[in-house]
């Protein structure tokens, strides 16, 4: 970590606590400030949503995180960062209402951007088809797997793998594309982000399975623990859990299969 002042960063010396502002909602903001939490930092948590996090976990969950955040630091919610300031031995970030903030270093935790070679690349990634084949150059047996590659769903348009999870399980359906198309293998199905992952936040476990972009609904599958299934058109696409890592894992091989007729 470097502190925010004019001139080179300075590394931050071990020992006393520092006050940390962070700006940011999601998930890297969450687990960034459990981290400098638990060691023992003062942490100031600045988002422009008054749920951080509802968008991506569901109201239930990122209700949950931000009780949380609300017991270990300050919270500044609804807020649009007006200027940021820097000092020789702190940082003063201004919102919208004329609140002024004071920490000795500010993190920026907005998530990663894609970046991939050229001439495949846009700023939001690659575009590749459901079975990881690159759009623009279909015949040319070019492939994208990862966080660079933007896929698209056939009703709820584009959206990018951000977690390294998933990231690392599309490498398997891009082989078996390119091992098909080399006349190596069976064709491969259709790719829809399924694998899991987990995080720890101030000693609980944020868990999930597929891509909650792709949602346009969630429904509470269980209070204790908290378990949000999101849904398109009535089919899971993506679940979420806190302190719920066995019911995520049981949803993780359900997602993206229409559910099951019920009998009359």
């Amino acid at each position: 970590l470097a502190r925010v002042a004019p001139g080179p960063p300075r590394l931050l010396p071990p020992g006393p606590w520092v006050r940390v502002l962070i700006l940011g909602g999601g998930l890297l903001a969450a687990e960034t400030a459990s981290l400098l939490s638990t060691a023992g930092h003062e942490v100031a948590l600045i988002s422009r949503s008054t749920l951080p996090g509802s968008s991506t976990f569901g109201e239930h969950i990122a209700g949950e995180l931000l009780e949380l955040h609300r017991a270990r630091g300050a919270t500044y919610l609804g807020a649009t960062i007006q200027a940021v300031r820097t000092h020789p031995d702190h940082i003063t970030i201004v919102l919208d209402s004329g609140e002024r903030v004071e920490g000795d270093l500010a993190i920026i935790a907005h998530g990663p951007l894609p970046t991939a070679p050229s001439p495949w690349n846009r700023p939001e990634g690659i575009p590749v088809d459901d079975q990881l084949r690159l759009r623009e150059a279909p015949g040319q047996r070019i492939y994208a797997a990862g966080g660079v590659a933007l896929h698209e769903h056939p009703s709820l348009g584009t959206y990018r793998i951000d977690h390294w999870d998933d990231a690392a399980a599309q490498g398997t359906p891009a082989a078996r594309t390119l091992l098909h198309d080399h006349g190596l293998g069976d064709a491969p199905g259709v790719h829809r982000p399924f694998s899991t992952f987990t995080s720890s936040i101030y000693g609980h476990i944020l868990a999930g399975a597929g891509h909650t972009g792709l949602s346009t609904t969630t429904r509470l599958a269980s209070t204790d623990p908290v378990l949000v299934i999101h849904e398109h058109k009535g089919v899971p696409v993506a679940a979420t859990g806190l302190d719920a890592v066995a019911l995520v894992h049981q949803w993780a091989p359900r997602l993206h299969q229409p559910p099951e007729p019920t009998t009359p």
